[in-house]
């Protein structure tokens, strides 16, 4: 019986220390009122500053761009951002040249950067063509297409790039696009988060 009437008093004692340190305090005198300042704004959620991908890759095509296996293509890019969840902020140029391994020019096309977003080390560029021509697709119109580039940069391992372009059918919203698939044979990208 002692036992169980020590337990049952430690439970008791537990319970008034937990609902004595849960008791709300006592009213105190009101402290003198502070100025009213305005609060300074808040960054918003997400906002990191300014942003940017600058640099250029070279890669060489392989087997699963069938047709155009073994092609060189070069890519540009120099896109900043003031912030990285506001495109608004985003200024910037982009440069694409594809040539097929015979020498003939499949497309050249160079363009503004619309949006911009950046992750630690990869980064999603997107933008309108301005100026290009594409002689392997006759008819086919690169003006006022968008774009999408993708970098990740890898340092002196090499880096990776990737792209999705309108002007074959390929839908390109702002700051989407696909992972870096390729990796550059020269060149570099510096992306800045």
């Amino acid at each position: 019986m002692n036992r169980r009437l020590a337990t049952a008093a430690l439970s008791l004692l537990l319970l008034a220390a937990t609902a004595a340190t849960a008791a709300p305090a006592a009213v105190a005198e009101p402290a003198p009122a502070a100025p009213v300042t305005a609060p300074e704004p808040a960054a918003p959620a997400g906002d990191f500053g300014p942003v940017g991908v600058r640099g250029t890759g070279n890669t060489v095509l392989s087997a699963g761009f069938q047709g155009f296996e073994g092609d060189p293509v070069r890519i540009s890019v120099d896109a900043r951002a003031t912030t990285n969840t506001d495109p608004r902020g985003t200024t910037g140029h982009f440069h694409v040249r594809h040539v097929h391994t015979d020498g003939w020019l499949v497309a050249d096309f160079e363009g503004d950067i619309t949006c911009l977003a950046v992750g630690g080390r990869e980064a999603i560029a997107t933008g309108v063509v301005t100026k290009g021509e594409a002689p392997w697709f006759p008819g086919l119109e690169l003006i006022g297409q968008k774009v999408s580039l993708s970098v990740e940069d890898d340092g002196r391992r090499g880096d990776r790039m990737g792209w999705v372009w309108g002007a074959l059918g390929q839908p390109v919203s702002d700051c989407q696009g696909t992972v870096p698939f390729i990796r550059t044979t020269s060149g570099d990208f510096s992306v800045r988060s």
